[in-house]
């Protein structure tokens, strides 16, 4: 494990801590929905949105002006997405724009491989040396070996419409790194590589295995935004790219602290550093904030 510092609303139902911290006794917070409800009753407007917190709509608010405000302090060409979710508060960042996968799409092809061969124990030992190159080392030669095998672009555009994705869509030649791919897609292809459901237990701890021992010169991304000592579980994908006339697609995808109690899904897609010496370090301070944004209580 690396070991580095559906969209919904939340719930209006205050936690323990936020009572407390308004002078309610543990006790009281056990009473039920009729106490909060006399608290509520004599709160002035502030009142209720500090007893209850930010809504998800003064979230994404505050994420789209912080990152908006950020990235026109970088002085580059680069534009971002972004989908992040902790448990029932999912949070935006420009949703509609797509971006070229580059390697995220490693994790499609892992899924898809393991989906196919239905049982760890089923995987041929080649085909477990090169997912592990796949995901680890990001080897493009396994990609395209388990890519071709499980059926190429015909095999992974029935992959988008089996797994729900809306926005992602194939190369025109048929390529498996230059396809356009949204944040939320990228975020629904994450929870269902690393959640059991498509894939059973022991297919899920592989994938997280995978995920969360990627060589260390790929331990950037998405793993900037986690606390110290916590688990990581991520691809990234980063390539030049002739359809943008020369720049640099930059992406990070993973989960922060999967194995804990207060996981963060989080997607961080961008086009347009000049290179990837630019687009990395943007990538990472972008999860921060979206982090940050999303844990705020």
């Amino acid at each position: 494990m690396i070991r580095r510092s559906e969209r919904s609303s939340r719930l209006l139902r205050p936690s323990r801590r936020t009572l407390l911290r308004f002078g309610v006794p543990a006790a009281a917070a056990l009473v039920g929905a009729g106490a909060v409800a006399t608290v509520a009753a004599n709160a002035s407007e502030d009142g209720l949105q500090s007893f209850f917190g930010p809504t998800r709509e003064e979230l994404e608010a505050e994420l789209q002006t912080r990152v908006d405000e950020y990235l026109a302090s970088t002085g580059t060409q680069v534009e971002a997405s972004i989908a992040v979710e902790r448990g029932d508060m999912r949070l935006d960042y420009n949703p509609d724009q797509t971006h070229i996968t580059a390697s995220i799409v490693k994790v499609e092809i892992m899924l898809m491989a393991l989906e196919y061969w239905g049982s760890v124990e089923a995987i041929p030992e080649d085909h477990q040396v090169a997912l592990d190159r796949m995901i680890r080392e990001s080897h493009n030669s396994s990609a395209s070996t388990l890519y071709n095998f499980l059926g190429g672009v015909d095999a992974l555009v029935a992959a988008h419409e089996r797994y729900g994705l809306q926005d992602t869509t194939p190369d025109a030649q048929g390529r498996w790194g230059v396809g356009w791919t949204s944040a939320s897609d990228q975020l629904i292809l994450t929870g269902l590589a690393l959640t059991e459901g498509v894939l059973d237990a022991e297919q899920t701890a592989l994938a997280r295995e995978l995920m969360g021992t990627v060589v260390e010169e790929q331990a950037w991304g998405v793993s900037a935004a986690a606390k110290d000592g916590e688990t990581v579980w991520l691809k990234n994908g980063w390539d030049v790219e002739s359809q943008l006339g020369g720049l640099w697609v930059v992406n990070s995808i993973g989960v922060l602290g999967g194995d804990g109690d207060d996981p963060v899904k989080l997607a961080v897609l961008t086009s347009g550093a000049v290179d990837d010496v630019e687009g990395v370090p943007i990538v990472e301070e972008i999860a921060k904030i979206a982090r940050d944004v999303v844990q705020t209580e």
